[in-house]
């Protein structure tokens, strides 16, 4: 004959031992959570107030820039006081846009562009659009200081690759001469 009182503890440890079903999920949330805090973008404000509806900003994402070569890929937004037309008659308030920036030559042309009817990329885009090669858009900032352009494509030309970065320290230490 079972004895009850030994039967007892083992049904407590079975219960002391399971899991709650959220519990399982608890983990994969927590990673998901922590994912999504790490891929989130830096903006650097250029110019303007950022939030302000009233008020034009320039934002560049310095943490995110691709270098290849003489080239460099950069996430940059602008948000405008007043709504503007592209010459594909989009009307838009605010623009997140990859911009191929050409270190040589020293200028820069729009790769994307996603347009926002609202100021500060509130709300769903309104168009989005990819250039082809052939299709050439300049990134000149309309609405923007003069000298904001050049200024954005010297501070993309100025972000060394990890590459360019080890070749001036290996040349430096080839021309000096060795100790005897």
């Amino acid at each position: 004959m079972a004895r009850p009182d030994l039967q007892a503890p083992a049904r407590q440890a079975t219960f002391l031992f399971r899991q709650p079903p959220f519990m399982k999920r608890l983990p994969l949330f927590c990673l998901a959570l922590f994912a999504s805090l790490g891929a989130r973008a830096e903006w650097l404000t250029l110019t303007g107030s950022p939030g302000e509806p009233a008020s034009s900003y320039v934002q560049v994402d310095p943490t995110t820039v691709e270098v290849n070569g003489m080239h460099r890929l950069v996430n940059l937004r602008l948000s405008l006081a007043q709504e503007r037309i592209t010459k594909d008659g989009i009307r838009f308030r605010s623009f997140r846009a990859r911009v191929n920036v050409d270190c040589e030559a020293r200028n820069a042309r729009y790769v994307s562009a996603t347009y926002f009817g609202q100021p500060d990329f509130v709300g769903d885009p309104i168009a989005v659009r990819v250039f082809e090669a052939n299709d050439v858009r300049p990134m000149n900032l309309s609405g923007a200081p003069r000298d904001l352009a050049g200024r954005t494509v010297n501070a993309a030309c100025s972000v060394v690759g990890a590459r360019e970065q080890r070749e001036p320290r290996e040349q430096k230490e080839s021309k000096e001469p060795s100790a005897p």
